[in-house]
């Protein structure tokens, strides 16, 4: 992390180590080896952002946060079921939002009344720019729910359709959905209109996809596909906004609009770089974020391609991309040929597949009257890797055999009696004479 401070030693400025370039990245990790940093921690592994919850859970907020909450239901005119149609229903009022600057920052203007439309009037906005997932059953149910007891709360932004009397909601889709079930369920005449604020029919098409990407990445539960798909396009609004002109800017106002970090939108906004394919892929979830990265740092497209058609389902294996980065040798030994050859990109995947991970994560689940054993028969194990790999550094060991205990269970166990400190200690020890001495012991006993 590379920190700037000012006069009073407070961080003003901070950069995230993703940030920066692969090749700075290298230089950093061959540092840190050689300062004997990889004993106390895995270097390769702290260089890559660690994966997100596969749902992104953000505060809820309100589109018109500055707005003045006002029950709406009250002001539409209560006329018997015979006399009520299709008219809109117009209540002229204070503006009850200030003019939203939204993504882009530019004043959205829309008439000074609320109008009450005909829910028949009013049509959800194309799928491809709203492409969010509709609210699923219980949230569409506890939205019906909200809307009986309090009605609509925040009128919906609309844009008259053309010249007919249609409207295209921009934001209150969920709203439309849960009042046309409403109405459908009850035939109450307080569901058969929406109140509606009507931008101007020239608003910018780029304002109206800012909006809508606002709202939803401010408050909804967004898979990571989704989330992915509009911090893309909320970077091309961006870049073409004169506010934002440095990529510093863009990113920090990414991460605020969409409540994530500034790594998480920094890495998200490297995806732009990544081929048609590979796009598809991420969206799929086919391909990791982690992955993604690797991948988008290869300027051509047809190198991303070949290493992903290449690698297959092993796409996301962090080491092999890695692998393939560095591209084909320029010299191999070519055992037919018996001379020492150019590598081609064949030769170099096939190479690749071969190569098998360095380590491996075993997980046991062990009933609690045999940790103390298993524990204690891990020791002896550790000893002999200590041998094996010539580990007489202080933690090399971990490097090669590393034990990882859960902390809240292992604590519960030491109350009970079930395990011992001591052997904790030894097997998640980095000293190799404990480790070795203790071996001895072992053997001693028998």
């Amino acid at each position: 992390m590379k920190y700037e401070f000012d006069k009073n030693d407070e961080v003003i400025e901070s950069y995230d180590l993703w940030e920066l370039e692969e090749r700075n990245i290298e230089y950093l990790k061959d540092l840190l080896k050689k300062l004997n940093f990889d004993r106390y921690m895995d270097i390769e592994n702290a260089f890559i952002p660690k994966e997100e919850d596969e749902m992104e859970t953000l505060g809820i907020e309100d589109l018109f946060p500055n707005a003045t909450i006002t029950i709406l239901d009250e002001s539409v005119p209560a006329a018997p079921k015979s006399k009520m149609s299709s008219a809109n229903i117009q209540t002229k009022v204070k503006p009850i939002i200030q003019e939203k600057d939204f993504i882009l920052d530019q004043k959205v203007k829309y008439n000074d009344t609320i109008e009450h439309i005909h829910i028949s009037k009013l049509f959800e906005i194309d799928e491809s720019i709203n492409f969010f997932p509709l609210p699923d059953d219980e949230e569409l149910l506890n939205l019906m729910e909200n809307i009986e007891n309090f009605g609509i709360l925040s009128p919906l932004l609309v844009i008259k359709s053309g010249d007919a009397d249609e409207y295209t909601v921009v934001s209150g889709r969920s709203r439309l959905i849960a009042l046309n079930h409403l109405w459908s369920n009850t035939a109450d005449e307080r569901y058969l209109y929406a109140p509606c604020l009507i931008l101007h029919q020239n608003t910018d098409p780029a304002i109206i996809q800012s909006i809508i990407i606002s709202e939803n990445l401010s408050y909804r539960k967004i898979p990571k596909d989704i989330q992915v798909r509009a911090i893309l396009l909320l970077d091309k609004i961006l870049t073409k906004s004169k506010k934002y002109r440095t990529q510093m800017n863009i990113t920090d106002k990414i991460a605020e609009s969409a409540g994530i970090s500034r790594t998480t939108a920094n890495t998200i906004r490297g995806f732009k770089n990544l081929s048609p394919l590979a796009l598809d892929l991420l969206y799929k979830n086919h391909i990791k974020r982690g992955a993604a990265r690797l991948l988008s740092m290869i300027e051509s497209h047809e190198t991303q391609d070949l290493i992903i058609n290449g690698l297959g389902n092993q796409i996301n294996d962090l080491n092999k991309i890695r692998e393939m980065l560095v591209g084909p040798s320029k010299g191999v030994y070519d055992k037919e040929l018996g001379k020492t050859v150019p590598e081609t990109w064949e030769k170099k995947i096939d190479r690749t597949m071969r190569m098998v991970p360095s380590t491996a994560k075993i997980t046991l689940y062990i009933a609690s009257g045999e940790v103390e054993e298993v524990l204690k028969a891990i020791i002896p194990i550790r000893s002999k890797a200590v041998s094996k790999y010539k580990t007489f550094k202080d933690n090399e060991i971990n490097k090669y055999f590393r034990v990882a205990l859960d902390d809240n269970t292992i604590e519960q166990y030491l109350r009970k009696g079930f395990v011992t400190k001591e052997t904790i200690d030894l097997v998640r020890s980095g000293d190799y004479k404990e480790i070795i001495k203790y071996s001895k012991e072992v053997i001693n006993t028998f």
